[in-house]
């Protein structure tokens, strides 16, 4: 997917901000093997301003895949830990490159690691030179969505409650509910949360929030069909209570 795809609205020529990369044109290549070396960021899709960087845990996310592709042919590279903030590729020949990065769920979350949670390629043209090749003077941005809920008590102090509750969990379910993504318990007391993040092209079908016990028990649980995606925005639901 294109910086220009409709949920990718991030800047669309970050590329020539690569210190080392050209833009666009023809290529170049002084013979014989180099590598790359890349670095990324996760944001929230409503943080156009790249201001907040999100943990890969925070999101849900596992790996990155980054492939290098020429004239000559495609390269794709191992997948490396998100936490890792960037990677070094394997060599390849020098030349001129196309980019693109992936950035896949963690199985554990999501029940595999084919799950795609932003996906791009870069605008523009790597060269890439025999030798060490550092594009890490500006980062790739991916881009996540989520859901964002907010609840509440229809009465009673949410302190004295809370103290009572172990936490509210966030889940949503796809392809007709045989897949659902669980997050962990919130505190009950923050009164709001989001989900992991929500797959690339996938349309959830439901969402779900539990307040669970200090067991881990469910106590009250509410839900609903999910609302349409913005290609722009978070899916922000509106207040749940919980009835106590």
């Amino acid at each position: 997917m294109s910086l220009t795809g409709s949920r990718q609205l991030r800047f669309i020529a970050f590329l020539c901000a690569f210190a080392l990369a050209g833009c666009g044109g023809g290529g170049h290549s002084t013979g014989g093997d180099g590598y790359a070396t890349f670095m990324w960021s996760i944001y929230d899709i409503e943080d156009a301003n790249y201001a907040v960087p999100l943990a890969c845990a925070e999101v849900g996310a596992s790996t990155v895949v980054v492939t290098l592709t020429s004239s000559a042919g495609s390269y794709p590279q191992d997948p490396v830990s998100c936490a890792a903030m960037q990677m070094s590729t394997a060599n390849v020949p020098a030349g001129s490159y196309t980019v693109g990065f992936d950035l896949y769920g963690d199985p554990g979350i999501y029940g595999n690691s084919t799950t795609l949670l932003d996906s791009f390629d870069a605008q523009g043209t790597f060269h890439v030179l025999a030798g060490a090749n550092d594009f890490r003077s500006q980062f790739a941005p991916f881009i996540v969505q989520t859901y964002v809920v907010t609840w509440a008590f229809n009465s009673g102090s949410a302190l004295s409650i809370c103290a009572l509750a172990g936490g509210v969990e966030v889940d949503f379910a796809f392809t007709a509910g045989a897949s659902t993504v669980l997050r962990p318990a919130l505190p009950c007391t923050s009164g709001s949360g989001y989900s992991y993040a929500i797959p690339l092209g996938v349309v959830p079908t439901q969402w779900s929030l539990y307040l669970v016990n200090s067991q881990g028990m469910y106590v009250q649980t509410l839900g609903g069909p999910s609302p349409a995606l913005s290609s722009t925005t978070n899916v922000h639901l509106p207040t749940q209570y919980f009835v106590y």
